[in-house]
């Protein structure tokens, strides 16, 4: 009787530990995997930095802000009249997940926007990405689709008017 009770004690346990571990590696994962929608773009408590500066105009407006994965902030911006952009930030080496927006770019340029250099990779009056690294992080700007100039016109916005930081509330 004794050993049915300690076999039924030991398999409870054993049971016990497992819902514990699947548990553990759930919230885990979904702490890397998740996507958490911000009011503001301090991402200090998940991924430990915040925006410094974002772009102003007249004509773009931050629409929403999510933070992927526990380590990519997406910024979703609305340029007049009906233009739709998003910018990506992670550190320096952090996988932007640029294979979101699948696109086949006919055209490969990098330009420097005072001293930082930008990747472009475009079509002619379409789709566009733009990569570059400044002060430890790395951005990418998406153009799902986009009119004549207006990569060109959003550039120097983004790449001199966007900076992270690190976050003293991680």
């Amino acid at each position: 009787m004794e050993v049915r009770i300690l076999a039924a004690l030991a398999l409870g346990g054993v049971l016990l530990a497992s819902v514990l571990i699947t548990v553990i590696a759930a919230l885990l994962y979904s702490r890397r995997t998740g996507t958490y929608e911000y009011a503001r773009p301090d991402f200090g408590r998940r991924a430990g930095f915040r925006a410094r500066s974002l772009p102003e105009s007249d004509i773009v407006r931050l629409e929403r802000i999510f933070l992927l994965g526990g380590a990519v902030a997406q910024l979703e911006y609305n340029v007049e009249p009906q233009w739709k952009l998003i910018l990506r930030v992670g550190r320096a080496g952090a996988d932007l997940r640029e294979g979101d927006f699948e696109q086949i770019f006919r055209e490969q340029v990098t330009l420097y926007h005072r001293d930082t250099r930008v990747n472009i990779s475009q079509n002619e009056g379409g789709a566009a990405m733009l990569r570059w690294t400044k002060n430890g992080f790395d951005y990418l700007l998406v153009l799902p689709d986009s009119e004549m100039g207006l990569r060109g016109g959003m550039m120097p916005l983004f790449v001199q008017g966007t900076e992270m930081v690190e976050s003293k509330t991680a």
